[in-house]
């Protein structure tokens, strides 16, 4: 069954999936870098209502936002392309990434934007390595660009916040090419799990969720885009 989540914002999205994880996830065997392994799963659905809304970024995850901050400049500009790895997401989505631009511009009603992440490449797939997300899809509505995310297989502890988050700020990036405002996100996940090496993680994670002040919580988009800056120089 689905766990659907309706969240004001990325930072508090983050937060409500990692916990309906940990309450909700039923313990299953599943391969684990080929090895078997328990794991804690749930399918996920998770709106966001406004990706651009604070709070932004949850601190119970990242006491330090830089590799959050370096992990963004790969997905939008693809930092690490050249680094040797078998695919980063930027180098997926790249070839599409015009196309998409140009079907937002020439048609605003239009229901084919989307970006198919390794599809040019049909052994990557199957491979041992595949990619996790496997798709995003684009419709504006009132002159607002909603996008839809969907994952295959999605670690929700130490990957999932990193991933949603810069796909958040690709979507922000659409929308100024596009040249209209971000909106909602929609966020699948259609296994959505917890490794049994990290099953005390989570339990921390929320704990640390319930018990953090508010004003300790969260970092704002103001502080992501100051790391940027800062890792840039």
């Amino acid at each position: 069954m689905y766990q659907h989540i309706i969240a004001p914002s990325v930072g508090i999205g983050v937060e409500e999936s990692i916990k309906a994880l940990n309450a909700y996830g039923k313990l299953v065997k599943r391969e684990n870098q080929n090895l078997e392994d328990d794991l804690k799963e749930i399918q996920l659905v998770l709106d966001i209502e406004n990706i651009t809304a604070e709070p932004f970024i949850s601190r119970c995850i990242f006491s330090d936002i830089k590799g959050l901050a370096s992990y963004d400049l790969e997905m939008l500009y693809g930092t690490s392309d050249d680094r040797g790895w078998k695919y980063t997401y930027h180098g997926l989505y790249k070839p599409y990434y015009e196309k998409l631009i140009e079907e937002l511009k020439r048609n605003p009603n239009t229901r084919r934007a989307r970006l198919c992440i390794g599809a040019l490449k049909p052994d990557l797939i199957y491979s041992e390595d595949p990619p996790c997300w496997i798709e995003a899809l684009f419709v504006i509505v009132d002159r607002k660009l909603e996008g839809t995310f969907i994952f295959r297989s999605n670690d929700g502890v130490k990957a999932f916040p990193m991933n949603i988050h810069a796909l958040s700020m690709l979507q922000i990036q659409i929308a100024e090419d596009v040249g209209v405002q971000p909106g909602a996100m929609h966020y699948i996940a259609n296994n959505f799990h917890c490794y049994s090496r990290d099953f005390e993680l989570i339990q921390q994670y929320c704990k640390n969720f319930e018990t953090a002040s508010e004003k300790r919580r969260f970092y704002s988009m103001d502080d992501i885009f100051k790391a940027w800056e800062d890792i840039s120089k």
